[in-house]
């Protein structure tokens, strides 16, 4: 499943390892925000990070829970 975060500077961030075509490889907290929306990552920074995580290390999603924290989609 793919996933998205927006940050605003790059440097911030811990690069492990850097590939080809400006595909990095980067150490983030071990719970991290992130949003299935592409369109909405881009409302959180200039820099966009694609994710793709398997289901079963996807902690939280909005949707488990009906009138709670709707605004974290």
């Amino acid at each position: 499943m793919a996933i998205y975060r927006g940050v605003n500077r790059m440097a911030d961030h811990e690069v492990l390892e850097k590939g080809e075509g400006g595909q990095h490889i980067i150490l983030v907290n071990n719970l991290s925000s992130f949003t299935c929306s592409r369109e909405h990552a881009c409302e959180f920074g200039d820099y966009i990070l694609a994710v793709d995580v398997p289901l079963t290390k996807i902690f939280f999603h909005f949707g488990l829970m009906s009138g709670v924290l709707q605004g974290e989609g």
